[in-house]
């Protein structure tokens, strides 16, 4: 009976398992969304946003005060929140609304009467749904409507109208 064991073999088995799972981990961070901090423009009252690896633009802000992370949503009629963020925020109950997603018709609420802040552009008095099932707040026309939107070289530039 022979007790061989492949030592060679196994220990390319081994060596390919680890560059695999180093590539794994390398890729998988780089599919993350970049929140950008938003850049001052070279206009007071503009801000610059880069494209992020996965070309979505990603934004810190807060609405009434609490911090969260948008995702620019072009396609989105108003700034958007997950029920979860609705409740640590503390923000009121609103209008009951069937809203439409990309995921499909879900239920939430419309909450008026909001402060949303995107890098450092501040509007007051918009409305806010409630409902949505993705992580990342979405920054909607309700938003994007009021201020001058500019995408050109992978950068979207937020621009307050004077």
């Amino acid at each position: 009976m022979n007790n061989y064991i492949p030592w060679g073999h196994i220990s390319a088995l081994v060596t390919w398992i680890a560059i695999f799972s180093v590539a794994y981990v390398y890729f998988e961070i780089r599919q993350e969304p970049m929140v950008a901090v938003a850049e001052e423009g070279l206009i007071p009252g503009e801000i610059v946003i880069p494209r992020s690896l996965d070309g979505h633009y990603y934004i810190r802000g807060s609405i009434n005060g609490y911090p969260v992370d948008f995702m620019v949503d072009t396609g989105a009629s108003v700034v958007s929140v997950n029920d979860h963020f609705s409740k640590k925020a503390s923000l009121p109950s609103g209008t009951p609304v069937s809203l439409s997603t990309a995921g499909g018709i879900v239920t939430g609420e419309i909450i008026s009467g909001q402060t949303v802040e995107a890098g450092g552009i501040s509007i007051k008095g918009l409305s806010v749904s409630v409902g949505i099932q993705s992580e990342m707040a979405l920054l909607g026309q309700n938003f994007l409507r009021r201020v001058d939107v500019i995408q050109s070289n992978d950068k979207m530039i937020l621009r307050i109208r004077t």
